[in-house]
């Protein structure tokens, strides 16, 4: 009974697969060549910075800097992808944001290279609109939460890949291997950009407002801003997703640049050994697609995303907690982060790119990431400061963060509830 339901889970997945088309499909298809090299070199940036002199505060400060620039490059981003279009500007800012700083990293020295690098990746602002246009414009609202889910797949099974990186780093050495993995995701990234260009077409979304952009200069273009973001304002429901948006990335700037820290530095875990954690994370994530998402994805969002945020919270709690070297509980940590990852990302997603009109979208985007990127800013260095009187205080700020989260799922979903009344109500006066 157990191999028949797992068989029936299995290919319910695979025709949820099989539903993506065109540029999501392509776009899923690539996403490996940028995650690979990407989990390769993820999981030791912070020590790498370490090793060549940075310090917590100067990490902190770094990723601080490099939001900062981000809020500025989202600010144009709509600007930049009505204009040139969804494909054409994914194609140029990945391969200055994503191409160019990881060949500085590959040759990085001290934390000056490391700021610049940095500077040139907040680029990607720009690409994030424009690649999130692309992968969703042409999809309907329904299959949109897939998406994600699949986007989240491909980079699940790249994480077991990450061993190979524990592997060069015991046999080269720390500094020799990471600048190898930088080199490595040059190649394999520039082939991605490349690739994912002749694979996909422009939006229909994206060639009307290239049409209706083509006169249009960057100080008139700000009056759909101002328009855009009244129409914000007025939400109530997509500000509230966009807040728990806010939450897991600050979550995910802080699990970034301190979890190796906290691992090596107060549990004292080899720097080897950090390869195996981001497998154990990747197995259960894909676990979790594989046997729960399509199960939950038929839910409304409210028990998954509080299921979420709880595994969040006592993921957080148990590293707190740990005591040095003990796998079983970093383990449980890691398996309960896994979870409330694998859930957390594609609901909020899809529940925010779902609020959004597919009309404002890039302008909508990019006010939405301007906003994100100034609220998270500061974490980064606050993160710093908090490593460095305690290497395990940045997660502390994590539960108080993820608790939050559960009480705004809850006010989410009363104004979904809100919503539907309010939909019948003028269905009912129509008539």
């Amino acid at each position: 009974m157990e191999k028949k339901s797992s068989k029936v889970k299995l290919q319910e997945v695979t025709r949820n697969l099989m539903r993506l088309e065109g540029n999501a499909r392509a776009c899923v298809m690539v996403e490996p060549l940028f995650i690979i090299p990407h989990n390769l070199f993820i999981t030791y940036t912070s020590v790498y910075m370490v090793a060549l002199g940075c310090t917590d505060k100067q990490i902190g400060l770094i990723a601080s800097v490099s939001l900062i620039f981000q809020m500025f490059f989202s600010i144009i981003g709509g600007y930049v992808t009505d204009k040139l279009g969804r494909k054409r500007t994914s194609l140029i800012f990945d391969l200055i944001s994503w191409c160019i700083p990881t060949l500085i990293w590959a040759v990085a020295q001290n934390f000056y290279f490391f700021l610049v690098a940095a500077i040139i990746n907040s680029l990607v602002r720009i690409v994030h609109t424009s690649w999130s246009c692309l992968l969703i414009e042409d999809t309907p609202p329904e299959d949109r939460v897939h998406v994600f889910s699949w986007i989240q797949v491909a980079g699940i099974l790249a994480g077991f890949v990450a061993p190979i990186g524990g592997l060069l780093v015991r046999r080269f050495e720390l500094v020799p291997a990471v600048r190898g993995l930088y080199f490595f995701a040059f190649i394999s990234m520039t082939t991605m950009v490349f690739l994912r260009n002749h694979l996909v077409n422009e939006t229909k979304q994206g060639i009307a407002r290239m049409k209706e952009a083509k006169n249009e200069n960057f100080l008139s273009s700000m009056d759909g801003y101002k328009s855009a973001i009244k129409k914000l304002i007025s939400t109530p429901y997509t500000m509230v997703a966009f807040l728990l948006s806010v939450f897991t990335n600050i979550n995910n700037i802080i699990r970034m640049n301190f979890f190796a820290i906290v691992l090596t530095q107060k549990l004292e875990f080899s720097q080897q050994s950090l390869s195996f954690f981001p497998v154990v994370q990747s197995a259960i994530m894909l676990l979790v697609y594989l046997f729960v998402m399509p199960a939950l994805g038929k839910l409304n969002f409210k028990k998954p995303l509080m299921s979420a945020f709880a595994a969040m919270v006592l993921s957080n709690l148990l590293l707190v907690f740990s005591p040095k070297q003990s796998f079983l509980m970093i383990i449980l940590s890691t398996t309960l982060t896994a979870y409330g990852t694998a859930v957390s990302f594609p609901f909020v997603e899809s529940i925010l790119a779902n609020s959004i009109d597919d009309n404002e979208r890039a302008k909508t985007m990019s006010i939405l990431f301007v906003i994100l990127y100034g609220l998270t800013a500061p974490f980064g260095y606050i993160g710093g400061i908090l490593s460095s009187v305690s290497e395990e205080l940045p997660f502390v700020m994590m539960i108080a963060i993820f608790i939050i989260c559960l009480f705004l799922v809850g006010l989410l979903s009363r104004l979904e509830k809100k919503q539907i009344k309010d939909t019948i109500r003028d269905e009912a006066l129509e008539i």
